[in-house]
């Protein structure tokens, strides 16, 4: 019973993985979505104590992109941090909307939870792929499907002990 429970589970997550809906793409208020996306992870960040830093430079920044696509990836950035913050005394989650060094929108989660091995740093975007315990290896899997359906790319990088820093770029 609980192994057909795990596989049902498996071709469910499967499933959502390869049937993305194409994106829905419109202008798109950075700071909207950054205060929506903290909105909804409040109740969540609140329970854990983990404060979440909103920055949005500069106010005025648009994307085009399917608001609840990228939603869903903010989100599931945030749950990883909040999960890698867990039990830390001072732990705290960014959301940074901004822009790189061409002018083209970026959106950064960023936490000082205790980091991600650089061997695990290569790996941690292939379906499947996971460092936790009761991980599936979907979310961050799922979150580059999504930026390649947006054009753009996710990116890690980590300092162990420091900070982890994930970057969408559009």
């Amino acid at each position: 019973e609980r192994r057909s429970q795990g596989l049902l589970r498996f071709v469910d997550t499967y499933r959502d993985l390869t049937h993305l809906p194409a994106p829905d793409f419109q202008i798109v208020p950075a700071a909207e979505l950054c205060a929506r996306v903290a909105r909804l992870m409040r109740p969540q960040l609140e329970e854990a104590g983990i404060p979440l830093d909103v920055e949005v430079e500069p106010r005025s920044l648009e994307l085009t992109a399917d608001p609840e696509q990228i939603e869903q990836v903010l989100i599931n950035l945030i749950r990883n941090a909040m999960q890698a913050a867990a039990g830390q005394t001072d732990a705290h989650i960014r959301l940074r909307a901004g822009m790189d060094g061409r002018g083209r929108p970026l959106l950064e989660v960023s936490d000082d939870g205790p980091g991600i091995v650089e061997e695990a740093l290569d790996r941690i975007f292939i379906p499947f792929f996971t460092t936790k315990q009761d991980g599936s290896g979907i979310g961050l899997s799922l979150c580059r499907q999504i930026m390649r359906l947006h054009r753009g790319t996710v990116s890690a990088r980590s300092i162990p002990g420091e900070e982890t820093l994930f970057t969408l770029r559009f």
